[in-house]
Parts: structure tokens; C-alpha cells; sequence
């Protein structure tokens, strides 16, 4: 008598109605949500310091080559001394 099949804003258990329309739509968005946060997740693992530091690094070093400031024997060896790390 007081619910009266009445679900508040009529849209049944679900976020987006009852039924297995509704049960799917929620699902669909609760695994998007899911997909977004682990994209975001390994994304910022990629721009670990470690990483930013050795791209840095490489990136001077490659700067000071074109300068003539170190030879190119010089280069090769720290060039591959950073990779190696």
C-alpha cells in the first residue's frame, strides 16, 4: 500500500531502469569507468622520474654532440653508458 511499485524516480534498481536494458547500460558505464582509471594508471607510470631523467640526460647528451662540445667516441660511450641503465 505505501510503495505502490513507486521506486522513487521510477527508474527501478538499477541506474538505468530495471530490466536487462537497465543491468546492461550500468554495466557498460561501470566498465568504461574501469578502462578510463587503468588507462590513467599506466600512463602515469610511463613518466616515472626514472624515466624523465634518462630521456633528459640523453637529450643533453645529444645537445652537447651537436655543439662539438664532446666527440663522437665520446658520445658513443656515454650514449651507451645511459642506455644501458
Amino acid at each position: 500500500m505505501w510503495n505502490c511499485g513507486y521506486n522513487g524516480a521510477g527508474f527501478g534498481h538499477w541506474f538505468f531502469g530495471g530490466g536487462i536494458l537497465g543491468f546492461a547500460i550500468t554495466g557498460l558505464i561501470i566498465a568504461i569507468i574501469v578502462v578510463l582509471i587503468f588507462k590513467l594508471i599506466k600512463a602515469n607510470q610511463g613518466n616515472s622520474p626514472g624515466n624523465l631523467d634518462k630521456y633528459d640526460s640523453l637529450m643533453i647528451l645529444k645537445m652537447k654532440f651537436a655543439k662539438g662540445e664532446i666527440n663522437e667516441e665520446e658520445y658513443q660511450n656515454k650514449k651507451e653508458i645511459l642506455s644501458s641503465n
